[in-house]
């Protein structure tokens, strides 16, 4: 249990130490320091946990006392599922810290950005370990927090402002979700606890309405929080943010909390057939329109954020057939080899001042580091055999191909098939849009003025390490039994074949296209449609900004013009009585006297008047 509480408090406390000091030099030692301690603590408390090992965890006191109901407490656990995602989070996390202290060498907010990755850190251990619900809110919310300020790092660029903002208030508005089902389960089961509330949803203690209820208020957060359909804008205009801050927060922990959440409680998913069919039908649509969006972006980073978006939609795709280890394998296999691309993003950014396609080009030679690491990393992202995208994508499109074969898994099987078919066409898409990227950035002539150059060692390690992650974690992720004692999904030759060919021929026909300049060209005139995302964005300001902005326009205006008039008038009110009677009280005795006379005779003259 003491580890359980390092893994969350070391890091913590590097944020703590690592704000309070000035000196860059110290900042880093801090920053790197304390992530690779809570990298090492966690390998000793996570390591153990893996395959069918016991799940370790307690709880300390009730909070408030009787004065809750149910009552709440500082509840941790650890299984071979949370020590998976832990052992991934602290390596990213140590990498990030590591490639930042070069990619950041001459940013004067330096030691702001090592702490909140810290307290980042912290609050991604405290979602991947907490038994108690609201001790997962307070992760869950200070990575919401936490991900505001880092893509607002460079404050002074207006689209990181509005970037930060846009996923602040749509991940906050899906979090609403998650507090009322939180409130609602614990109503029903007496207990914030995950392992009570799921033991109770096995014994059927909870009504199938609760069930269903829960299920998708817990899928809305998740739909926020992963950015998938319908509130999946915010993702691709966080990316202004620094390139480690995408690689941390966007491919390898905040974005998979979703996956995460919606995993951890899927005994709950797996009993509502309407929760299951939701998680399967977005899915759907994410993994296929995000794919589509990429083909046609001229950022790098944005097509990378796309890219994002539909791989996390595959886990969910691998939820809603019920396969938690495809699902979670693919995340973790994701976090490698999407980190790896936001670093090496990074890299080229750095060293030809922009992530636009417009200014790279080229790069092959200049970038020989650079260019092995981010081969491999789009190899293992489109699924190339044998890095561990090809094995964990297939793993899942096979699982949602048995369970329609077999008709007993928590989806209709019309989903299931529906599933196995999004997913080839998105795997074809992957592969179009990754080889255009790596033409676009390593083939052809030099598009850019910047003399380009490799990255310095302390940015190319980290990269390196994770290209080894990329290679060899497919294979030992569905090892058999890894995650709790659950079988493996098994390769279906049919899958891996057929999926072969269609990334091979799909990246050689890219590949020729490419040969007389950019192939998203050859789009015509669906490319501007996929560009703008199908508009998605200028609906959304349409139906739901500029209304909100105009109501409260319309608030102000009645606070300036109605309810403070009331107060400005009785406060002129005030004053001009106030003004009377200074100037009856002037302190001259004569006039006092004069005013009282003339007083007098007037209600003489009056009451002569009334008599007669």
């Amino acid at each position: 249990m003491i580890g359980l509480v390092l893994v969350v408090g070391l890091p913590l406390l590097a944020a703590l130490v690592g704000a309070a000091m000035t000196d860059r030099v110290r900042v880093a030692l801090v920053a790197v320091g304390g992530a690779a301690i809570t990298w090492i603590v966690t390998v000793v408390v996570a390591v153990p946990r893996l395959g069918e090992a016991a799940p370790v965890g307690g709880s300390w006191g009730h909070a408030w006392g009787n004065l809750t109901a149910p009552a709440l407490s500082f509840a941790l656990r650890a299984d071979s599922m949370s020590a998976a995602l832990l052992l991934l989070a602290a390596t990213v996390a140590l990498l990030v810290q590591i490639y930042s202290v070069a990619y950041l060498a001459e940013d004067e907010r330096y030691r702001a950005y090592a702490a909140i990755v810290s307290l980042f850190a912290a609050s991604m251990a405290a979602v991947v370990v907490a038994d108690d619900l609201f001790v997962l809110l307070i992760g869950w919310e200070m990575m919401g927090v936490c991900s505001y300020l880092l893509i607002a790092h460079y404050s002074e660029r207006a689209d990181a402002r509005d970037g930060a903002a846009k996923a602040f208030l749509m991940t906050r508005t899906a979090d609403i979700g998650l507090l009322i089902a939180i409130i609602v389960l614990g109503q029903a089961t007496d207990s914030y606890r995950i392992s009570d509330i799921l033991d109770a949803t096995a014994a059927g203690k909870l009504s199938s309405t609760t069930i269903t209820v829960t299920a998708l208020l817990i899928l809305l957060a998740a739909v926020g929080k992963s950015a998938q359909v319908p509130l999946h804008t915010w993702l691709p205009d966080a990316m202004p943010g620094p390139a480690p801050v995408s690689a941390l927060i966007h491919s390898a922990t905040m974005v998979a909390a979703g996956v995460y959440l919606v995993a951890r409680m899927h005994p709950l998913f797996a009993e509502s057939r309407t929760a299951t069919i939701a998680v399967g039908l977005i899915a759907v649509v994410t993994m296929l329109i995000a794919a589509a969006f990429a083909l046609a972006q001229d950022d790098l980073k944005r097509v990378l954020a796309w890219s994002t978006v539909s791989q996390l939609a595959y886990m969910f795709a691998a939820l809603s057939v019920g396969s938690v280890v495809a699902a979670i394998s693919h995340l973790i296999a994701h976090g490698a080899f999407k980190a790896l691309l936001f670093l090496a993003a990074g890299a080229v950014a750095q060293a030809v001042g922009s992530t636009a396609f417009a200014d790279m080009g080229g790069l092959r030679r200049a970038m020989p580091w650079t260019f092995w690491t981010t081969t491999l990393g789009l190899a293992a992202l489109v699924g190339l055999v044998p890095l561990s995208g090809f094995f964990t994508k297939d793993a899942i499109i096979g699982a949602a191909y048995d369970a329609g074969q077999s008709g007993v898994g928590p989806a209709p099987v019309w989903l299931d098939q529906l599933i196995v078919a999004a997913a080839l066409v998105t795997a074809a898409l992957t592969a179009a849009y990754a080889t255009r990227a790596w033409l676009l950035v390593f083939a052809g002539e030099r598009r850019g003025s910047a003399e380009a150059y490799e990255a310095p060692a302390l940015m190319r390690w980290p990269m390196v390490a994770l290209t080894v992650a990329t290679v060899f974690l497919g294979v030992a992720v569905l090892e058999p039994g890894w995650l709790g004692g659950a079988e493996a999904e098994p390769v279906h030759a049919w899958i891996a074949v057929t999926s072969t060919v269609i990334l091979v021929v799909v990246a050689g026909l890219t590949w020729l296209l490419g040969r007389t300049g950019d192939p998203a060209t050859r789009l015509g005139p669906l490319r501007p449609v996929l560009a703008r995302e199908f508009g998605i964005d200028a609906a959304y300001d349409r139906i739901a900004v500029r209304p909100t902005v105009r109501a409260a326009d319309l608030v102000l205006r009645t606070d300036s013009d109605v309810v403070d008039a009331y107060v400005r008038g009785a406060s002129s009110g005030a004053m001009t009585a106030s003004r009377l009677l200074r100037w009856a009280q002037n302190h001259n005795v004569q006039t006092y006297v004069t005013v009282a006379v003339l007083g007098v005779a007037l209600a003489a003259v009056l009451a002569g008047v009334s008599a007669g």
